[in-house]
């Protein structure tokens, strides 16, 4: 069966109506040439001249049925007439790319989109003088008509010529190179674009090009082929880091409308009126939406919530009318509602009174009752900030005023060493990516502020250090400069704490393990409960397993179960939220089960993160012990802490950690897996371990050189590790009141205070906690 690409065409040229864009990538034939070779409208074939024989050169496009045309014409455009290298009234060969294609053309199946264009004007005859390009601003008006050119064509090749007509004057652009990534990281152009046109069996690549790809254009010879795209430097997103997903949501939502209204009005679509950005504080809000003003070449109105607000009747309604209306008169502009919940509380049931019902009232009208009928309307956008989304009036949060949330939160890991790249840009530091990565994996729930704080911590003490030595040797290196290292930011780590975190941090000394005696056990189930998941993700995505969601210490009083905890924090060098059982319980109802929801929603916030509940028996109470039929004050407690911890809303990152010396007494929902997972016996230590306490201990006092350890180990027979450590105290007090001027603890002072230790732990006490263990079917 005969096929298209056996016929031979006569090239015709036609020139398409200004509103229909598309019509430039289209190849007009007569219809009974699709019917006669079973083709569909919209067909995408590539073109070729049969007259120089040039099969290297080649446009492509859709074919598309015109009854007006001869049988055998092809009528096509001005672009695709230069692209291809046809001559009017030559003849032409038409290849379908759908299928099966001969050798050397490429098929449609290979197209790729193309991230970056670059493109060449080529001056060409008095009337092509080249445009002014001085200002080196990518969204000028050239580039976006270049921009919707290459739209229009849609497929096009790294040898794709096209023409425009700019303020008077018809310029002609050639394609100089094209890659495929949207963001230039210092590569190369793409391989095709390097070696094309230089292996002679090579196929030509096709790109498809759309609005998200970035047009660069360049005058003619200031760059060789050889170098690379590059975006512009003056990006104002670029000193926004950790925000990638956030910007690309940004950049459709209002860069389109406020750069290009026409083509809103082309498809009769509404531009977007608003977006709110929500997420805790520090995290970049404000900073984000100040870098979409300066994208889009906008005017930028900056109003904080409160300073609107006026004790006259009326008047704060008229400032926010005013606020709209210099807008309009800057459009395009943006307004930057700072705060916006302070300006626009929720009407029913919230703390605002009239006045503020009002001004909810006002601003309602001003995003969604004046844009009917105003051009200028169209193009003014309201980007609000807030940290408390939930008191915003809910009538706000509907499409056609905030058309869209977008939450800005703590960021990872990865965004964190984004953000750090950024802060650290301009200065002068020896941190290599590596140091960058391991400080960004340290920080854990720190958000943009709290990094730029560390910084400049990192920052002081950098120029201390520079400075003592310059004092200290002036002559040593006179042409030194201070600059950061990696030590100076780890070391300013601890002092700057997350802000998510600053209402319920505690200020304790820092614990190791190795501070730790006789619980080598319990120390290992930590690691793996807790460190593991941080250390060696990959191993728990391998196997198809979650990390573990809590773990319950108990034990008689006294045997390091607190202390155990502190340490998990210290080594695994993640946040640590720690609650005491009793201070969560509050007289007014439902205040009790809001603190267990908001320690929940701060660790999240955070996480990484260890909520430590210390005596969780006082919160706990098994529900089937309580003697009134409403379950007493603790009930609501309980399920509010059931629910946080494995609920509808997940808490990824966040470990509960309890603590108790009355296990029997706990609800046994809680200790069921998927939320305390594993329960862990910590216990009087052995010989063993008491020999390992008293070194530790013993190793920061002053004591009888020849002291013998084991001897006191066999004497503390039946002490906790509390009680070993209160005998040592006890010791150097008794040599204290012998000799106050002695100058070590001897042998027989702490064989005295041994014998005078009371024991609280008795052998009844942990038979009582073995038959617990019994009848619950622990192992450990």
């Amino acid at each position: 069966m005969a096929t298209i690409s056996s016929k031979i065409f006569s090239v015709a040229e036609h020139t398409p109506e200004d509103a229909e864009h598309r019509a430039t990538r289209r190849f007009l034939v007569n219809p009974e040439c699709l019917k006669t070779f079973k083709l569909s409208a919209g067909e995408v074939v590539a073109v070729f001249s049969l007259d120089n024989l040039d099969t290297a050169s080649f446009s492509v496009g859709l074919l598309w049925p015109d009854s007006e045309l001869e049988k055998d014409v092809i009528s096509v455009t001005r672009s695709h007439v230069m692209t291809a290298g046809l001559t009017l009234g030559g003849h032409a060969m038409i290849c379908p790319l759908s299928g099966n294609v001969p050798s050397g053309v490429p098929a449609l199946r290979q197209v790729q989109g193309a991230g970056i264009v670059r493109v060449t004007v080529k001056t060409k005859g008095k009337h092509a003088k080249g445009p002014k390009l001085s200002d080196g601003n990518p969204r000028d008006w050239l580039t976006l008509l270049v921009k919707e050119e290459l739209v229009d064509l849609k497929y096009i090749t790294s040898k794709q010529k096209f023409s425009l007509e700019y303020e008077g004057n018809v310029i002609l652009f050639g394609v100089d190179a094209i890659s495929s990534q949207s963001h230039d990281k210092g590569a190369s152009k793409d391989l095709v674009s390097q070696l094309d046109g230089l292996k002679i069996d090579h196929v030509p690549q096709i790109w498809i090009v759309g609005w998200d790809t970035t047009v660069v254009i360049l005058p003619a010879d200031t760059l060789k082929p050889s170098e690379p795209v590059k975006l512009t430097d003056t990006d104002p997103y670029a000193a926004v880091g950790g925000l990638d997903k956030q910007i690309s949501q940004i950049r459709d939502l209002i860069d389109f409308p406020l750069t290009r209204p026409d083509l809103f009005r082309y498809f009769g679509l509404k531009p977007p009126r608003g977006v709110l950005l929500h997420g805790p504080p520090g995290t970049g809000k404000t900073h984000l939406a100040r870098a979409i003003a300066s994208s889009t070449s906008s005017s930028i109105i900056v109003v904080n919530g409160p300073e609107l607000s006026s004790a006259y009747h009326g008047e704060t309604e008229s400032r926010l009318r005013a606020v709209f209306a210099e807008a309009h008169a800057k459009s395009p502009c943006i307004i930057i509602l700072d705060e916006v919940d302070a300006l626009c509380p929720k009407r029913e049931d919230g703390p605002g009174g009239e006045v503020e019902k009002r001004v909810v009232a006002t601003l309602l009208t001003l995003m969604d009752g004046v844009q009917d009928d105003s051009t200028d309307a169209r193009r003014v956008v309201v980007v609000a900030t807030t940290n408390r989304p939930n008191s915003i009036d809910p009538a706000l949060r509907r499409p056609g005023r905030f058309d869209r949330e977008i939450e800005i939160g703590v960021p990872d890991a990865e965004a964190r060493l984004s953000i750090l790249r950024v802060i650290l840009s301009k200065t002068p530091h020896s941190l290599s990516e590596g140091d960058l990565g391991t400080v960004a994996f340290s920080a854990h729930g720190y958000v943009g502020a709290d990094l730029s704080a560390v910084v400049r911590e990192a920052g002081t003490i950098a120029i201390k250090r520079w400075m003592t030595a310059q004092a200290a040797d002036p002559a040593a290196s006179p042409g030194s400069k201070p600059e950061l290292t990696t030590a100076d930011l780890l070391s300013s780590l601890p002092s700057v704490r997350p802000s998510a975190l600053r209402s319920v941090f505690l200020d304790a000394a820092p614990v190791k393990y190795s501070d730790i005696g006789g619980q080598h056990h319990v120390i290992q189930k930590l690691k793996e409960a807790v460190e593991w998941p941080l250390k060696h993700p990959e191993a728990f995505a391998r196997l198809g397993v979650g990390a573990p969601k809590g773990v319950l210490l108990y034990g008689p009083p006294g045997c390091s179960k607190t202390l155990l905890v502190r340490a998990c924090a210290t080594e695994s060098a993640i946040n640590f939220v720690a609650v005491k059982g009793p201070e969560l319980l509050n007289k007014f109802v439902g205040e009790s089960e809001r603190a267990v929801r908001e320690t929940f929603r701060k660790a999240r916030a955070a996480a990484p993160c260890i909520i430590f509940f210390d005596e969780i028996d006082a919160l706990a109470v098994s529900r089937s012990s309580t003697s009134s039929s409403d379950g007493g004050p603790s009930e609501g407690v309980l399920t509010t802490l059931l629910n946080e911890m494995d609920g509808v809303q997940e808490s990824l990152g966040v470990t509960v950690v309890a603590a108790t010396n009355r296990p029997d007494v706990i609800d046994s929902a809680l200790m069921r897996p998927g939320r305390l997972d594993r329960l862990v016996y910590v216990g009087p230590p052995d010989l063993r371990g008491r020999e390992e306490i008293l070194r530790i201990r013993l190793s920061k006092m002053s004591v009888d050189p020849v002291i013998d350890i084991p001897e006191i180990a066999l004497l503390t027979e039946g002490c906790s590790g509390a009680e070993v450590v209160s005998m040592c105290q006890e010791a150097a007090l008794l040599t204290m009141k012998d000799d106050i001027n002695a100058p070590f603890v001897p042998q027989h002072a702490f064989i005295t205070a041994t014998k005078g230790t009371k024991r609280q732990i008795t052998p009844g006490v942990i038979r009582k906690f073995h038959q617990w263990r019994d009848s619950t079917g622990l192992q450990s």
